[in-house]
């Protein structure tokens, strides 16, 4: 609102005094000094583009004196009713009295290249008026999309392991970022879904104010019991055709199983992949028991939180449990402990090991002697013929003789030869004295 200082307030101040009330003297002075006002019916108008296809900006001025009225864009374009702006803009103005008028700017058409301060400028004789009214125009995103995730309340599921304590907590932070366009309102809602169905779980509407910013909305979840379960993450829009949607990865609690690596040491694993990833590893020794599936209650914890364990005769003959623990439930192994070797059979069994090597090497020194044994060459030629016996003369012997020659390599003729080659040697031949037997004829 815009006044401007009479020049003659004094002679109606002094006027007042003197012929009329008060009350008159301050009407007649407000009057004859109030010479323009500028208003607006909305300082803040949004649009969608595609969705309101015009919108009109309204200025309405009060005035004794008729006012020149301009309109700016961004405080930079100045509109009027050329024709470079005919077919995007409409100027008109309104009489509601003789003092009140409304001027109106109509944006066929609207875009997102129409959002921005627009700017009512009025001039009253030498003075001015002004009134901004700015428009925000949403529009969509050609590919909306949402992500979703599950959290703990200090930050996401990591692999590490650690010991766990009777407030694990099992509530998680579903968390959904959507992007979907700018200035647009979005109906963001989550749910679970899980043996064959859907249960709506929170539901509010939230507006992506930045083109780069995404809509982030998240809601706690108890996943206590979920095995099998997802998350949803919806978003919708009377724009969007089919509303966007996201899951998380299937909740799964761990499948434990106890492994045996060797005698005195045993590993805990999952046979599924937990989702959570985040678990946490617990061992108890337990009374024997034929049933496994009985209750623990006799069981005693052991201060180790790692997937593997080192069995002593301590447990001998007790039953080992291995509990693996997410966010979603509790996976148990049972594992029945026979007995273990102390220290000393532990220590007897590697010395029977490196006896056992140490025959093992001798068996193969034997071996390879006779080995290099046979490398002698041995070659018999046997001969039979008759043979007369003369101290008896109806007598005839058949006598058997037999010639071996036994092949020596010769050193002094294997100089030239090459080392561990026996194509080249040359051997000697040694006949022993022939051998006779006797047979009767």
């Amino acid at each position: 609102m815009g006044r401007r200082a009479c020049l003659d307030m004094i002679c109606y101040f002094s006027f007042c005094q003197k012929t009329l009330t008060f009350s008159i003297c301050i009407l007649s002075l407000v009057l004859s000094c109030v010479i323009g006002d500028v208003i607006v019916e909305q300082s803040h108008i949004s649009a969608t583009e595609g969705q309101s296809s015009d919108v009109t900006l309204k200025c309405i001025v009060t005035s004794n004196h008729e006012p020149v009225v301009n309109w700016l864009f961004d405080n930079k374009v100045e509109i009027d009713e050329s024709p470079i702006f005919s077919s995007k803009y409409t100027l008109s103005m309104t009489s509601e009295s003789s003092t009140r008028r409304a001027y109106k700017l109509r944006i066929r058409q609207i875009n997102r290249l129409d959002q921005g301060n627009y700017e009512c400028k009025v001039t009253i004789k030498k003075d001015e008026f002004k009134q901004v009214i700015t428009l925000t125009v949403g529009y969509l995103k050609k590919n909306p999309s949402v992500d979703c995730n599950l959290f703990k309340s200090s930050g996401r599921f990591n692999n590490l392991s650690g010991a766990r304590t009777s407030n694990t907590t099992k509530i998680l932070i579903l968390s959904c970022k959507a992007d979907i366009g700018l200035n647009i309102e979005a109906n963001c809602m989550t749910s679970k879904s899980g043996n064959g169905q859907m249960v709506p779980l929170h539901s509010e509407n939230k507006t992506q104010s930045s083109a780069t910013v995404d809509v982030d909305y998240s809601y706690p979840v108890n996943v206590s019991g979920l095995d099998g379960w997802r998350f949803w993450c919806v978003v919708g829009n009377p724009m969007i055709p089919e509303p966007v949607n996201c899951s998380t990865s299937m909740l799964v609690k761990p499948q434990a199983k106890i492994m045996k690596v060797n005698e005195r040491r045993v590993n805990c694993t999952s046979t599924t992949t937990p989702y959570p990833s985040d678990v946490l590893f617990q061992w108890k020794v337990c009374l024997t028991s034929e049933n496994s599936s009985k209750t623990t209650n006799s069981c005693e914890l052991l201060n180790n939180t790692s997937s593997s364990l080192t069995l002593t005769p301590a447990m001998n003959g007790s039953m080992l449990l291995c509990e693996i623990e997410n966010a979603v439930g509790v996976g148990r192994a049972y594992l029945n402990v026979t007995e273990q070797p102390d220290d000393e059979v532990a220590d007897l069994i590697w010395v029977k090991w490196f006896i056992g090597c140490l025959v093992v090497l001798l068996i193969i020194g034997i071996i390879s002697a006779m080995v290099v044994k046979k490398s002698e060459r041995k070659i018999c030629l046997q001969e039979i013929g008759e043979k007369r016996d003369e101290s008896t003369t109806n007598k005839t012997t058949t006598a058997a003789s037999q010639t071996c020659l036994y092949a020596i390599p010769n050193k002094n003729n294997n100089k030239g030869a090459t080392h561990g080659s026996s194509l080249n040697t040359r051997y000697e031949m040694h006949a022993p004295e022939p051998v006779y037997h006797v047979l009767e004829k």
